[in-house]
């Protein structure tokens, strides 16, 4: 149904519109073939650090050989590339722009002979749709499922780790890259691509550069890590958590949480393995040290061995001060639900707003925001979709949780017989995150955006829980689409009374030549709704297929739509309380001023206290108090919004005369 182009960076916002620079499909066709600056050449370094033995960054980005077709020879570094076209890695789709099927991408280059030793990892960057690679005819990786059930994996970042063997340190290295393209525009659209070391992953690919940390620290760190495997052995999870700041927030948990998580897990399985493998220390910038590490967490279930959570590289934050686990604060992470409809977790990706860490008391509106088919909750990353957003939210729309599912190719239906993805969604992800963040959970403020089977789950989902949303928006959406046995979102809205189909809101979009005619589907929606005097915002845009570069610049439009309706629904945007600043004037009186950077300051209380007894209870501030005795003075401030300021005090001295 849906096809994939190549995806590429997008910009950051710019002039009051948001750039998108090369944007590509999520779901489609042709792709522009988008050429690098230049012409480059890959570049060698092995270069001896402070603390390891060797720092290997080898860039392999520039010019490759490349062919179609398929030969399981072409992995071998014997095989005569010489006849093949050059073509720059990453970037140019060309080769896929109307072509469906299989190419190998060759390199040679030289591995320095002071390597040898050093734990290498290929970093590949990202492929559209399935990859082999090999590293002198040795299979080091893969990502997806080659034909005949062929499964994409575009969306995920490539890092394979290079097996011992497979190397020529000081000789010629031959890379050979197999690909397969399952529909639409395809190819090696992103990287970084190289050959790292441990420490040149962090710094090319997570963008983590600084030095080792000193013996002393890595040896308090190692042994606070030591404290909470130890812990989770003994099933101690108190004993865990006081190696955790008060503060703590890591990938959306906050101390709480993660000991209401751990335990669970723990009354579950008695006792829990935490494994970290390969750690290394290394200094922050803000002076924080940050382990490196592949971190497991493992126990049983019902009896049986079970990964409560999966080997993955974390980056765990601890403060150089206390040593004590701090967090990383990220503001967009992935997570899952334990979903028992399932059987199994089921993924999503959380986007945090830039004032949620910085403002605790405010709550939020959610929007969830639906993928196309052959795409997952992950395919958000390489799409940087929380720079798009946090560049939504400085032109002046709401700032908005975003909730990612994983619907896999699902249709977010109950499959009959199958998996139950709109069960799990309705009953356990929805109701895990007004649990376990600040949302506003009233339908007024709950928004569904969906891309191309997306734009069907947005439908299908907002028009059959009026009770849960309020607002529904897609782009090239499958509007004229049916599956499980569910209707059309057109055949849902002509089948729903005007009272109905006027308790949302409503955005919509395509471009005149999508390949699935969803142009005609959003002509046909738009129909509906105008016979059914239903107010709606919808555009077909002249040019453009059904790809990323038809809808990515008019994400500010969706977007926009839900922001409106949560404003005009009465969203509280100021979660901020006045400031007052207390003076003393010559006279010995107190006079008190509030100030509040976005509301008006309604009022000033104060109290005052004289020997230890409040002998004024709280009284409106109107003028200069003065008292005759030493005193202490209360005060607080209230906005127009109903932010309470917290109470301060100040002291007076006993007046003379």
């Amino acid at each position: 149904m849906e096809t994939n182009t190549p995806r590429h960076r997008l910009a950051a916002v710019a002039a009051g519109a948001v750039a998108l620079v090369a944007a590509s499909a999520l779901i489609a066709t042709p792709a522009v073939a988008v050429q690098p600056a230049a012409s480059t050449s890959p570049a060698a370094t092995a270069q001896a650090t402070a603390g390891t033995a060797s720092t290997v960054s080898i860039d392999l980005e520039g010019t490759w050989k490349f062919t179609k077709g398929d030969d399981p020879a072409y992995a071998a570094p014997s095989f005569d590339d010489s006849a093949w076209s050059d073509i720059q890695v990453p970037g140019d789709g060309t080769p896929f722009a109307s072509y469906d099927g299989f190419g190998w991408y060759r390199l040679d280059f030289t591995l320095p002979a002071d390597a040898e030793g050093a734990n290498l990892v290929a970093s590949l960057g990202f492929l559209d749709d399935v990859d082999e690679a090999f590293l002198n005819g040795v299979k080091i990786g893969a990502s997806g499922t080659m034909p005949p059930n062929a499964s994409s994996q575009w969306f995920e970042k490539r890092l394979y780790p290079v097996p011992a063997g497979a190397p020529v340190f000081g000789g010629e290295n031959t890379l050979a890259v197999r690909l397969y393209d399952m529909n639409g525009g395809g190819g090696w659209y992103q990287g970084p691509v190289g050959i790292y070391s441990k420490d040149a992953v962090r710094a090319n690919v997570y963008g983590i550069d600084g030095p080792l940390a000193s013996a002393a620290d890595a040896a308090a760190v190692k042994s606070v890590l030591a404290t909470q495997k130890a812990a989770l052995a003994a099933g101690d999870v108190d004993a865990y958590l006081a190696t955790l700041d008060e503060s703590y927030f890591h990938n959306g948990r906050s101390k709480e949480r993660r000991a209401r998580e751990l335990n669970e897990w723990m009354a579950e399985s008695g006792s829990l393995t935490l494994s970290d493998g390969e750690v290394e220390v290394v200094q922050g910038d803000d002076g924080s040290l940050i382990v490196d590490t592949n971190r497991s967490i493992v126990g049983t279930r019902d009896g049986k061995p079970y990964v409560y959570q999966p080997a993955a590289q974390e980056f765990l934050y601890f403060s150089a001060a206390t040593m004590l686990e701090t967090g990383n604060r990220s503001r967009f992470f992935r997570e899952t639900v334990d979903s028992k409809l399932e059987g199994q977790p089921r993924e999503f990706v959380t986007y945090l707003p830039p004032s949620y860490l910085s403002e605790p008391n405010r709550k939020y509106p959610v929007v969830y925001l639906l993928h196309g088919v052959n795409g997952g909750s992950r395919e958000w990353e390489p799409r940087n979709i929380d720079d798009v957003l946090d560049g939504l939210w400085a032109q002046g729309l709401a700032e908005s949780i975003v909730i990612m599912p994983d619907g896999e190719s699902l249709w977010y239906a109950d499959q009959p017989n199958g998996t139950p993805w709109r069960s799990m969604f309705l009953n356990e992800m929805m109701p895990l995150v007004d649990a376990e963040y600040r949302t506003l959970p009233e339908r007024e403020f709950r928004g569904l955006t969906g891309i191309s089977m997306g734009g069907f789950g947005s439908w299908s989902i907002g028009l059959s829980h009026p009770e849960l949303f309020s607002s529904i928006a897609s782009h090239i959406g499958a509007l004229s689409f049916a599956n499980a046995g569910l209707p059309t979102p057109l055949v849902q809205a002509a089948a729903m009374t005007p009272e109905q189909l006027g308790k949302f809101d409503y955005f919509f979009d395509a471009c005149e030549f999508d390949e699935y005619r969803f142009d005609d589907a959003a002509r046909s929606m738009d129909r509906i709704l105008t016979s059914k005097g239903v107010d709606h915002t919808w555009a077909v845009y002249p040019t453009g297929r059904h790809n990323d570069d038809c809808w990515m610049p008019h994400l500010i439009d969706s977007f926009g739509m839900h922001s409106e309706h949560f404003r005009a629904e009465g969203l509280q945007e100021d979660w901020v309380a006045p400031v007052v600043t207390p003076t003393i004037d010559q006279r010995q009186q107190v006079v008190l001023t509030a100030t509040d950077a976005a509301s008006k300051v309604a009022g000033i209380e104060y109290s005052i206290t004289k020997n230890g007894r409040t002998t004024t209870a709280w009284t409106a501030y109107t003028g200069p108090i003065r008292t005759d005795a030493a005193s202490t003075v209360s005060f607080r401030a209230t906005d127009s919004v109903g932010n309470v300021s917290e109470v301060s005090t100040t002291t007076l001295a006993k007046l003379r005369g």
